[in-house]
């Protein structure tokens, strides 16, 4: 599997949690032969290559089978990748006395600090979901509610939830909903990952992401 094969999951997180404004056939060149005509601006380029480069981490944390039980330590690989052209320490968990939080729909939300003990008890109880499209699902709805990192937390959370799915041999891909016709979907999104945020209302962003989050897997 190549990187490029992630082109629904990175092209969706891209534009839903950072603005993307690259089109999804630019972006695919791009992650296919690293062409930048399509790139619209030094911003996206960053972006896209910070994309590219945690999703081959995430595709290496696959390879090697952490899992079935990915860990703290691949967290922060990938998001030492994410986040190498904006945070001040990429791939180090966040503290209180930082006082990073993120803006929602519904609210400015700033979770308490989590260490690596908190974060590999959140990947243990994410994995107890019945089935493997859960307990991605699970993975980075915990995960990014968490907000364990300085920055790239939602994009970190989605690759590592990939990163399981390969790992376990799964037949699909977990992206985030978006619609290129239909801008509402994204805001509906946000809007309900800001209830679990803020409300801890569970039920509704995992329906949607059930129904608008999965995608196809080339076959191997």
């Amino acid at each position: 599997m190549q990187v490029a094969d992630l082109l629904d999951v990175i092209y969706t997180a891209g534009t839903v949690f950072d603005g993307l404004s690259t089109s999804r056939p630019a972006t695919d060149a791009f992650l296919r032969t690293g062409d930048t005509t399509g790139v619209r601006g030094r911003g996206d380029l960053a972006l896209l290559e910070d994309l590219r480069d945690a999703a081959e981490i995430a595709l290496d944390c696959a390879g090697s089978r952490l899992d079935s039980r990915l860990d703290v330590a691949a967290l922060k690989r990938i998001n030492a990748a994410m986040t190498r052209s904006a945070a001040l320490n990429p791939g180090k968990l966040r503290t209180a006395a930082q006082g990073i939080g993120v803006r929602t729909p519904l609210g400015r939300f700033e979770p308490p600090e989590i260490d690596e003990a908190g974060l590999d008890a959140l990947i243990t109880q994410a994995l107890n979901a019945p089935n493997d499209v859960e307990r991605a699902i699970e993975l980075f709805l915990r995960l990014a509610k968490a907000q364990p990192f300085e920055d790239g937390n939602k994009r970190t959370a989605i690759l590592a939830a990939n990163a399981f799915l390969i790992g376990s041999g799964s037949d699909v891909f977990l992206t985030v909903p978006f619609d290129d016709n239909d801008p509402a979907t994204s805001s509906r999104f946000n809007e309900m990952l800001a209830r679990w945020y803020l409300r801890d209302e569970l039920t509704g962003v995992k329906v949607m992401l059930l129904q608008n989050g999965l995608a196809p897997a080339p076959a191997r």
